[in-house]
């Protein structure tokens, strides 16, 4: 199986086997390639796909792919047992004729008690052209994902994340501009943006449980100013970045807080080298989780 994650223009990887002890890793790396034209954007993905193929060289492999969430289109809506007709009532007064007809929706409800749903919006253009990549390159596309969603998914495959009543997925961006999903007894609760500037920082957008969102931007703030050594809003907390910002991961993570790890599949899985594994590195490795549903690890 083979797991590719975009990152802007940056697309990592990380191709594994099945073996008697586990998913076995062969291969992982990463490739940058620029879209100098949006009109061309199904001969980008095949150039990026077919190159990171001719680098594992394991025949037509099945793959996963997790878009940049730049890429997609975010919002909610509340509709009781996910009924369509609400949401598809939603959608409509939300975007005009022109977006509908380009953008195709799939729907993630949020903590039950809320009635919630989460829509994320893909690009028929960016769908339809893997479709294609697909055939021309004789593989099969096992399935696309989101960011931080497919970090969420390694989470529960690489570090049995569901075994905590809660847990919060903490994406380190650029210029401290962090994504953060928080989950509770499987269900997602909330899923923000905040921004760790200034005394209390600023949250920049946020779906679902804004009160739940306030008590994790405060602990966060508190272990930033050294207040307290352990997150209190989440019995386990995964860090992550897929942008280059290994500084204030290391800043955090050096800190010893007792419920904080770094979420990087090959600190669990084998690899089929003897290589030396630089933790921080290797981290946008996170949003590759996708590419490990159902599998023991």
């Amino acid at each position: 199986m083979l797991a590719i994650a975009q990152s802007g223009s940056t697309f990592h990887y990380l191709n594994w086997v099945p073996s008697e002890r586990g998913p076995l890793v062969t291969h992982h790396g990463s490739i940058h390639k620029d879209l100098e034209n949006p009109e061309y954007i199904q001969q980008y993905y095949f150039d990026i796909i077919e190159e990171i193929f001719s680098s594992v060289k394991n025949g037509d492999p099945i793959c996963t792919f997790s878009l940049d969430r730049n890429q997609v289109l975010f919002s909610t809506c509340i509709a009781e047992d996910t009924n369509q007709e609400l949401i598809d009532w939603h959608l409509k007064q939300t975007m005009d004729d022109q977006l509908e007809a380009r953008i195709d929706y799939y729907h993630y409800p949020m903590e039950s008690e809320s009635n919630t749903i989460l829509n994320i919006g893909v690009p028929q253009n960016i769908r339809q052209s893997f479709q294609t990549n697909m055939r021309l390159l004789k593989s099969k596309m096992n399935g696309l994902s989101v960011g931080i969603f497919s970090a969420e998914a390694g989470a529960r495959q690489w570090m049995q994340a569901e075994k905590f009543g809660n847990y919060l997925i903490w994406k380190f961006g650029k210029k401290k501009m962090d994504e953060l999903l928080f989950i509770r007894d499987g269900e997602m609760v909330t899923y923000f943006s905040f921004h760790r500037t200034g005394k209390n920082g600023k949250i920049n957008w946020q779906f679902g449980d804004g009160a739940a969102a306030d008590l994790i931007i405060q602990d966060i703030l508190n272990v930033q100013d050294g207040k307290t050594r352990k997150f209190n809003s989440a019995e386990q907390v995964y860090i992550y970045t897929s942008e280059g910002n290994i500084k204030d991961v290391k800043s955090f993570h050096q800190m010893q807080i007792g419920n904080l790890t770094l979420l990087n599949p090959l600190s669990i899985l084998e690899t089929g080298e003897d290589e030396k594994i630089h933790e921080y590195n290797t981290l946008p490795l996170a949003e590759t989780g996708n590419a490990f549903g159902g599998v023991d690890v």
